[in-house]
Formats: structure tokens, C-alpha cells, sequence
């Protein structure tokens, strides 16, 4: 058994930064979808369950996501299945082109192949496999002719546009990198091979009166009046659509503008990538589409099939985000309900609030206006939660794009501006703030990144909130460009550690080798190593599964949030370890200003004594303390040697702030954690 523990042991730490972080995707995208850039979409049965299941192709990787649609619920969630297109890579630089999936059936053999746009050409691949079990073969030869043509940003759709039972192809063109045809133009292809061996050659009379849309044409096809023909949506780099009816004939296409069927659309996102689905089963076609920032719309035909109108549904692919650009993320139980609520930062240098409807273990965000709405820094804003002014109640401090830090007081209803506090500061451009006690002295001193990663300065305070720069305090800290530091406890030492975001995506991790009086900076690259969002990393730390491990929200420039669970082991049980000491939940809670804690230790053959007076043996040092969300030490309760038996303890919490803290009983190697909420 020792030697299990022992390999155990040694497993855990040589694998422990690999196995730290999970993401999940769910607390801000709740069908399921993962949220990603310039989100291509595309919906067939792929797995043949009768259920429509997701493609997306997005300018993250040059892969794409697959989602298979679970059919729980209505809408339906999505799980994501990183293996059946595994070995699919269209290639290109990742951020620099996006990725277009088309399904079909080109070889005829009654199973879904697809094909793939983007900086390649089109590059096709057969199912091998069969309608349950696709396994993919990429075939070069299909598409040689065609991609002389088409650049390197060209969206398929295919259809039979003149009726001879093969599919034809339309290619939108959207902005090479290396030159091609004009963007925003769409090409037409004839099919002159056959159902089960394609040949795709130049026809100009497939598109006759579709004209040049302006950046990027994204083209999809579908007989949207019932009328026997293919009828033509394109999405552009632009807000609107262009929606083109075919009055002509199944064999002949003649393509006639219409504006008034698609101008139902929201306006406000740009860049509109189109697909053409039944998505809840009633006959007709829903239009989904995806957007710059990757958020998903669908909107429900609620027309017939010859009449389509179409209405928006926010249950499909709900995204919890901010409005805009810009999002960063700051943690605190802000309505003292017992979890964490968040802020974020957006480039137009407002304040957007997330209240967490969920619970201490499974957090909800709602987007939800409050008094933060009236809070502008002008742009760029970065805030975090603070108690600057110690009074029990969470202050803001926000930085901007001038390079200035803001502060605004909470005077319970409203929040008002302090505009000396920081007044000296400026760090150039992008001041993104930090504060904790990171000299144990009892009051908040103050890190800023910027946009020059060499402009990260550190401000001591000095008392009453007198700051002084203190660079010697950050030595050997190299920062990131857009730097965006967060402090917190993640190797459960009891003092703090510094995390750099950056414009990257990545995060930097500097522990705290030093101690809490005084810092000492050893850049672990390994830590972190695995979490990486899309620019501009902005993350905020805090505990929100309630297993005493501070986990990460991330926001980022494209206004999502990503969530990573923290997994790694805080210590590893030995045999020698008793089984019977209890930790009870404090009572009253939440409470204000007096709660008891009760704890028992087992005497030396395992037994508690609960519900008698009998003292057993004495089992070790007990320790019984707590902490703050961050994990800083707030109170030591009992520091001692103890008997066996049941014991309690009362603690006054005076002058601590509203919000969640957590306490730990230690005896001997054993570590037992609770919650508990102060509220005012």
C-alpha cells in the first residue's frame, strides 16, 4: 500500500501540470458549442442517428470543430468530438483565414462526404466508412482545376443548378492572401462528369446577374419556395445579406434580387457566414449563421414552405458574453448571495456585469445592468474588483486605454469617483490593474500592465492609500504585450503568485518563491502551458466548483469568456491516515457577525467519542483556519495540540467584508474544507 501511495505520489507530480486545467465549455456556452472565431457552420447527419450535428469551421486552427448533436432538450445540446475529423487539417495560419465546410454526397455512394474551403482551395474528402461510422480519405484530384481559379479564402456550395442529377458548384471569393479573383464576386462551376465521378469546369451562366457584393461572398443554396429550384443566400463582410430567388427553371437558373425576405436580420454583427437547416423538425428550412466574433444566430422559419419569414431565437446556441469587444474578468461575491459574480472590461471603456445565478459549485453567469452601466473610462477598460477603501464592500478599479488607473468608491447604492487616488499614474497606453497585500502590511498595493510589456510598473502603498512605484518589488518579472496580471495563490503556499495575460492568448505564470512579507519571482512556463484563447488574454481567479482550488475565467479580445477548471491534486492521502475526522458545516450560514464551527478527531482506534464525554488519546497537531477567495490566511481559529473527541470553536468575524470565504481543519496529514458567507 506505502508503495502504491508512493507511485501515486510521483505520477501526480510528473503529471500534474499536464492534468491541471479542463476546460469547460457549457458555463458560457450552454448547448455546448464551443464559442470561435469567424465560425463557418454547416449542419448534417454525420453519425446517422437521425439528428442533425454541427460543422464548424472557424479562422482558429485551420481544423474543425464537430459537435454532435445529443437531442436532449429543445433546443437540443451538442457535445464536442475532437477524434472523427481529427486527422483533418486544411492548413494556413491560424487568426489569418477561415475555414468553410460543405457537406455532400460528390461520389454517390448514399454516405456524406465533405469538402473544406479556405487557404488550400477546396480540398475534398470521401467517406470511406458508411453512414454510422464516416472515415475520411482526402482525395487531391477532384478540385486541381478548380483551385487555379478561387484564391486562397473561397467558400462551396453545392447544388444541382441545371437538373442533369449531379451536383453543380457556386464558390464565393473572399480575400486571398496571395492575390486572386476579386473579393466578393461568386463563381460558378458545371458538373459535366457524373453523380459518382464529379468534373467541375468553369460556367459563367450559372451566375449571370449575381454581381459583385463588396468583401467576401459566402454563398449557400437551398429551394427556400418550394418552387423546385435553388435559391441563393449570400453572407459578405458587411452586416446584411444579399438573397437572390431563382425564377428561372430547374435547368436554367435566373437569379432575381430580393430584399425584403432577409431584412428581418440583426444588424449589428458583421461579417455573416450562412447555412440553410431544419433545425426543429417542422419541414421547412431554419437559417443559421456565423458571425466575426463567433456567436452563433439561428432564425426559425416560422413562414411555410413556400413563404418562408423568418423570426431570431436566442435558445439556440446561447452565448454568455459581453456586448462588444474587449472582455476581461474580475471575480467577488458582489450580491452577497454566496458565489462569485463577475465584471468585465470592453473597448468602449464601459463596465458590463455577470451576476452567477447558479451556485457556489456550479456557477451561471446572466448577463444583468446595474450600477455599473454609468462607469466610463473612455475606452478600453479593464476592471477589477477591490475593497480599496476597506469598508466591507467591493470598490472598482479600472484601467484604459490612455494609460491612466480610475477608481470609483461604493457608497452602497451608487459607486462614485475617487480621481486623486491614482492620479499620478500612467503607464502609457492599455493600464490593466492588480491589487492585493503582497507585503502582509494590511492594505492594497498596486501592479499595472500596459501595452509595452517593459512599461509593467508596481506601486507600494504606503498607508491610506498612498502609492509609490516600487519596481524591486517585480525583479525578473518580464511582462507580456497588453499585459494583464491577476494575483492569486495556485500552488497553496499561503502567499501570492502573479499571472501575466497577454496579447498572445497565453498567460505567464510567475510563483512566489519568496514569502508573504516579501516576494521572490520563479517563472514556471509549465503551469499554464496549456491554456490558450484567441488575443488578449485578460484572466480572473477564484474558486467556483467549491473544492478550495482557485480556477480561471478568461476574457478576451473578441468579446467571449473561456472557463478552466483547476484539477490539480492539493495533496495525496496516505494509509496512515484516520477516516472518521469530521468537519461540520458552520452554523449559523450565512452569518453576521458570529458563527460556530464544530469538528471532531478520533482517539487512537478510530473512535470519535461523538455524543459522549470520553477523551481519547492524543492524535496530533490540529489546525483550523480561514481563508479568503484568494487563499489568504484571514484567521487561525485553533493552532494546538488536541484531544480526541468533539470540539467547537466560535468565530467572530467583525470587520471582514461580505462574501464567500473558506475554512480548512489540518490533523496531521489529514486537510478537511468548508465554505461559509459573511453577509451585512
Amino acid at each position: 500500500m506505502k508503495f502504491f501511495t508512493m507511485l501515486l505520489t510521483c505520477l501526480l507530480i510528473s503529471h500534474a501540470h499536464a492534468q491541471q486545467w479542463l476546460k469547460i465549455d457549457t458555463v458560457f456556452n450552454p448547448s455546448g458549442v464551443a464559442v470561435k472565431n469567424f465560425s463557418a457552420p454547416e449542419f448534417a447527419d454525420l453519425n446517422g442517428d437521425g439528428k442533425l450535428d454541427l460543422l464548424l469551421g472557424s479562422s482558429s486552427s485551420g481544423r474543425l470543430g464537430y459537435f454532435t448533436n445529443l437531442g436532449v432538450g429543445a433546443p437540443p445540446k451538442y457535445a464536442a468530438d475532437t477524434l472523427t475529423f481529427a486527422s483533418i487539417y486544411s492548413g494556413g495560419a491560424a487568426g489569418a483565414n477561415t475555414d468553410y465546410p460543405a457537406t455532400c454526397d460528390l461520389d454517390g455512394d448514399g454516405d456524406w462526404d465533405f469538402v473544406v474551403g479556405g487557404y488550400n482551395g477546396l480540398l475534398f474528402y470521401r467517406n470511406i466508412g458508411d453512414t454510422l461510422t464516416p472515415v475520411w480519405q482526402k482525395d487531391t484530384t477532384i478540385f486541381s482545376h478548380v483551385n487555379t481559379l478561387i484564391g486562397t479564402d473561397a467558400k462551396p456550395a453545392f447544388a444541382d443548378l441545371d437538373g442533369d442529377g449531379d451536383r453543380d458548384l457556386l464558390v464565393g471569393i473572399g480575400e486571398s492572401l496571395f492575390g486572386g479573383p476579386t473579393p466578393g464576386i461568386t463563381m460558378g462551376f458545371r458538373n459535366v462528369g457524373t453523380r459518382t465521378q464529379p468534373n467541375f469546369v468553369q460556367a459563367d451562366s450559372l451566375v449571370i446577374g449575381i454581381p459583385d457584393i463588396g468583401l467576401n461572398s459566402y454563398p449557400t443554396l437551398k429551394d427556400l419556395d418550394n418552387d423546385g429550384d435553388f435559391d441563393l443566400l449570400l453572407g459578405r463582410d458587411l452586416q446584411t445579406f444579399v438573397y437572390f430567388r431563382n425564377t428561372g427553371t430547374v435547368t436554367a437558373p435566373s437569379w432575381a434580387g430580393n430584399s425584403t425576405t432577409f431584412n428581418v436580420v440583426e444588424s449589428s454583427t458583421y461579417w455573416k457566414d450562412p447555412t440553410f437547416s431544419d433545425l426543429d423538425g417542422d419541414g421547412d428550412f431554419d437559417l443559421t449563421y456565423g458571425t466575426s466574433d463567433g456567436t452563433l444566430y439561428v432564425y426559425q422559419n416560422i413562414g411555410t414552405r413556400t413563404s418562408p419569414q423568418f423570426q431570431y431565437d436566442p435558445a439556440y446556441f446561447r452565448v454568455v458574453r459581453i456586448s462588444g469587444n474587449g472582455a476581461s474578468a474580475s471575480l467577488t461575491d458582489f450580491d452577497n448571495d454566496g458565489d462569485f459574480d463577475m465584471i468585465s472590461g470592453d473597448w468602449l471603456g464601459g463596465i458590463q456585469y455577470f451576476r452567477n445565478d447558479g451556485t457556489r459549485f456550479a456557477p451561471r453567469f446572466t448577463k444583468t445592468t446595474s450600477t455599473f452601466t454609468s462607469l466610463d473610462v473612455g475606452s478600453y477598460s479593464s476592471p477589477v474588483f477591490v475593497d480599496i477603501d476597506s469598508d466591507g464592500d467591493q470598490d472598482i478599479v479600472a484601467g484604459a486605454l490612455a494609460g491612466q488607473v480610475f477608481c470609483y468608491i461604493n457608497n452602497g447604492t451608487s459607486f462614485t469617483q475617487n480621481t486623486t487616488m491614482f492620479a499620478a499614474i500612467d503607464v502609457g497606453w492599455m493600464s490593466a490593474p492588480a491589487l492585493v497585500d503582497i507585503d502582509d502590511d494590511g492594505d492594497k498595493d498596486l501592479l499595472v500592465g500596459a501595452e509595452d510589456a517593459s512599461a509593467i510598473a508596481f506601486f507600494r502603498n504606503q498607508g491610506g492609500n498612498s502609492f509609490v512605484q516600487d519596481n524591486a518589488i517585480i525583479a525578473g518579472v518580464s511582462s507580456a504585450r497588453n499585459g494583464q496580471p491577476a494575483f492569486v495563490d495556485l500552488d497553496h503556499d499561503s502567499d501570492f503568485d502573479l499571472i501575466i495575460g497577454g496579447i498572445s492568448g497565453t498567460m505567464l505564470y510567475y510563483e512566489n518563491i519568496g514569502t508573504r512579507f516579501s516576494p521572490v519571482w520563479s517563472r514556471n512556463d509549465a503551469m499554464l502551458a496549456q491554456i490558450k484563447v484567441g488575443q488578449d488574454a485578460s484572466p480572473g481567479f477564484a474558486d467556483l466548483d467549491g473544492d478550495r482550488k482557485p480556477d480561471v475565467i478568461i476574457g478576451e479580445y473578441n468579446g467571449n469568456f473561456s472557463y478552466y477548471r483547476n484539477q490539480l491534486p492539493t495533496s495525496v492521502a496516505t494509509d496512515t491516515q484516520p477516516q472518521d475526522i469530521r468537519l461540520e458545516q458552520n452554523y449559523p450560514n450565512p452569518f453576521n457577525p458570529t458563527t460556530r464551527i464544530i469538528y471532531q478527531i478520533p482517539n487512537a482506534n478510530g473512535q470519535s467519542g461523538f455524543g459522549s464525554d470520553k477523551v481519547g488519546t492524543k492524535l496530533g497537531f490540529v489546525s483550523l483556519k480561514v481563508f479568503d477567495v484568494l487563499g489568504r490566511e484571514i484567521a487561525t481559529l485553533v493552532n494546538e495540540t488536541r484531544p480526541a473527541g468533539t470540539h467547537f470553536v466560535e468565530w467572530n468575524a467583525e470587520g471582514l467584508p461580505s462574501g464567500a470565504y473558506w475554512y480548512r481543519l489540518e490533523v496531521g496529514s489529514v486537510s478537511l474544507t468548508r465554505s461559509l458567507v459573511i453577509v451585512r
